[in-house]
């Protein structure tokens, strides 16, 4: 689900009348005098509300029958929550795990720590609309923004993590405390969870535990800090919060208002809302409904995307995400966490950095924080939107000046100076803060079983990891125009890379063509030796490098990423293996535990990490026939001065076989993202190593001929 921002003021409409709910209300079978539960006390003010689900109903589950669905891979809904950004919606359960007395782990009764889900009691045809909640039973973000505490936060300049949440939680919580059964949604508040024991926030120390050597658990702390970051900031402007809430029954509030939001466009206005009835479809993908706010109805509606038949539940997708979303934010984690297409987007973040004995630290720290204001790393301050604009002025200036008649070099050079100036000061005052250029040194990138764009800027930044001095400076310097010589076009691209802090305008192309051949001879003793990367590009961050530098480059670059997911996973006290066979363990490990989600997290993690380590390692084999192929190419001889020669199986050979091994779907067959890189970006690698030896060599024929000749 998209996360929208709130709506403007025009979308904001009072709340309902408050009335008292009608406790002997007859229940849903017909009976007429029983008093009824908080259910169907739920469902009576629905339909007398306008509410439309004619073909629905809440079911309640046992322990067997919810055990059963799981089997069926359809995995039930737990609240969660998350900053504004990441999640919305979804509905509530606990532990199926009972007592003798009927009370859960946790000592909750039967009746809260049940578990539901909405069924049809007759076929759904396709595209036809299930529910339907009229906009009076919404609470919406400008009802929280009505209320004292709300007019209190609009008017203050509070920096909240979750400022659109916030605003369905105060109106939660100030209805519920100064409403309390008089509320208009007092039904609705009836229903929803008392405690929160499934979320990763309320988990005791034993549960947080079982997520030792995992992200999440800084995750969990950060959320935990950050909710009561808020909490405290609120009181401080609106001391009467104190009074309606403590902060437990604040994150209570945050965690059912992030689990069940609905962001949603009314009157053509963004907001978001909690919709009653429509927050307890339970998760399932791929989805089989969608939902949207129907102007004309005046109604949040639920469509059917395929028929369902009668009596089979009616599922809600959560969307594609990652476990450690749906723990930190809904309480569960997917046991198979699969897609349709076999994509698994389970993610492991991957810490990466420049160490602070590297004998290049400065140059390479230089080139890996390009583009990052560090002194403000994380306060969302880059430097790229000022480079541009400074250019930009610069070059206005320069402009007006020639038009004057004045020499546009100057008022150029001036600004430069100034800028030199002000970029040296800045490293004086990132020298005096170690903690924060330290902070700077560590980047995290998640990565998951895909070569999407975060695993192509891992490869990136592990390759200016493995960068020796005369490839880093190749990376990091740029060409060079004269602001005299290039029109305005070259006078823009040399201030830009001059603030960016590149290439002085006076170093020619000489010094370029001197790090070509430099380049090839650090890398293996001759220029011929490898390729270099064009001394033309300009490599903008540390995110940028997308192709192999050259075979000596990349094979450092996969050694180190082996290195990485080593120390990585040394710090889990458990293997792949082993939480393998835990899972099988049922007894210890039971079904919608907490117990066993965490586990099921943390072999998700180790499992991108396996994957990435299997990556590493076949590309380092099939570099190793590379660089023999290579040296073969180069004339090179062994030890006792005979002409190398290929005893194992060349490069073609080598991908073939990887490629039928892939097709057949056999035990040791690779990823095909690990088979099309190895097939694709390193025989790309391979030829243009070829290609510049073989341009070389012919260029050093032709010398000598010329030489011969006496030219």
């Amino acid at each position: 689900m998209s996360s929208l921002l709130p709506t403007a003021a025009a979308a904001a409409r009072a709340p309902p009348q408050h009335r008292q709910p009608d406790t002997g209300y007859p229940n849903n079978n017909g009976g007429g005098g029983t008093a009824e539960d908080k259910f169907e006390r739920f469902e009576r003010w629905l339909r007398e509300n306008g509410t439309y689900y004619p073909e629905l109903e809440l079911r309640e589950y046992d322990s067997s029958e919810a055990t059963s669905a799981a089997l069926r891979d359809k995995q039930y809904d737990y609240d969660g929550g998350d900053a504004d950004a990441a999640e919305e919606k979804k509905d509530a359960k606990s532990n199926l795990d009972t007592d003798r007395d009927g009370n859960d782990e946790h000592g909750r009764s039967a009746e809260e720590s049940e578990m539901r889900g909405v069924h049809c009691t007759s076929t759904l045809p396709p595209n036809s609309v299930c529910v339907a909640v009229p906009r009076r039973c919404l609470v919406t973000v400008e009802m929280g923004q009505q209320t004292p505490i709300g007019q209190a936060i609009l008017m203050s300049d509070l920096d909240l993590d979750a400022p659109k949440h916030i605003f369905l939680m105060i109106y939660l919580l100030w209805d519920r405390k100064v409403n309390g059964p008089r509320s208009f949604f007092a039904p609705y508040y009836d229903i929803l969870p008392p405690t929160l024991s499934n979320m990763p926030i309320f988990w005791s120390d034993d549960e947080l535990a079982e997520l030792t050597g995992s992200y999440l658990l800084a995750q969990i702390a950060d959320r935990n800090e950050a909710i009561a970051e808020d909490y405290h900031a609120i009181c401080d402007i609106a001391p009467e919060l104190a009074n309606i809430a403590t902060l437990d029954e604040f994150k209570w509030a945050r965690m059912c208002v992030c689990s069940r939001n609905f962001g949603l466009q009314i009157d053509g206005h963004r907001t978001s809302a909690l919709v009653p009835y429509a927050d307890m479809l339970n998760h399932y993908r791929p989805r089989e409904t969608k939902w949207t706010f129907d102007d004309e109805r005046e109604a949040f509606t639920i469509t059917t995307l395929q028929g369902i038949p009668a009596g089979a539940q009616v599922y809600d997708s959560y969307g594609q995400k990652c476990n450690h979303r749906f723990l930190l934010n809904y309480g569960f984690a997917v046991e198979d966490n699969r897609e349709i297409d076999g994509f698994c987007p389970n993610e492991v973040p991957l810490e990466l950095t420049v160490p602070p004995g590297d004998p290049l630290y400065e140059a390479r720290m230089e080139f890996w924080t390009r583009g990052e204001d560090v002194l403000h790393h994380g306060s969302g301050g880059g430097g790229g939107g000022g480079v541009a604009a400074l250019a930009a002025a610069v070059q206005a200036a320069a402009n007006a000046g020639r038009e004057m008649g004045q020499d546009p070099s100057a008022l150029v050079e001036s600004a430069l100076r100034a800028a030199a100036a002000a970029r040296e000061r800045n490293h004086h005052l990132s020298g005096r803060n170690g903690a924060i250029q330290a902070a700077a040194a560590v980047k995290r990138v998640r990565i998951c079983v895909s070569n999407n764009e975060n695993t192509r800027a891992m490869f990136s930044m592990l390759r200016v990891l493995a960068c020796n001095e005369v490839e880093l400076r190749a990376i990091s310097t740029a060409p060079t125009a004269a602001s005299n010589g290039g029109g305005d076009s070259s006078c823009s691209n040399y201030v830009s890379r001059a603030l960016l802090g590149l290439a002085n305008a006076n170093t020619g192309g000489q010094e370029a063509g001197s790090s070509d051949a430099a380049l090839g001879a650090g890398r293996g003793g001759s220029a011929a030796s490898s390729s270099s990367p064009p001394p033309i590009s300009l490599y903008r961050s540390c995110r940028d490098i997308r192709h192999p530098l050259n075979v000596r480059n990349e094979k450092a670059a996969m050694a180190l990423l082996i290195d990485i997911i080593t120390d990585t996973l040394q710090k889990y006290p458990t293997s792949l293996a082993q939480d393998i066979m835990d899972l099988v363990d049922e007894s210890e490990y039971p079904r919608f535990s907490n117990k066993r989600h965490a586990k099921i997290q943390v072999r998700g993690e180790k499992e991108v990490l396996h994957h990435f380590a299997q990556w590493a390692k076949a590309a380092l084999d099939v570099l190793d026939v590379i660089e023999m192929e290579l040296a073969i190419e180069r004339g090179d001889v062994d030890d006792e001065g005979n002409p190398l020669t290929i005893q194992d199986p060349r490069f073609d050979y080598v991908i073939r076989a990887m490629e039928d091994e892939e097709s057949s779907g056999g035990d040791d067959a690779l990823h095909h993202t690990i088979v099309r890189y190895c097939a694709d970006v390193l025989d790309s690698l391979r030829r243009e190593e070829l290609k510049i030896m073989r341009r070389i060599r012919l260029a050093t024929t032709r010398s000598a001929e010329r030489q011969g000749q006496g030219y």
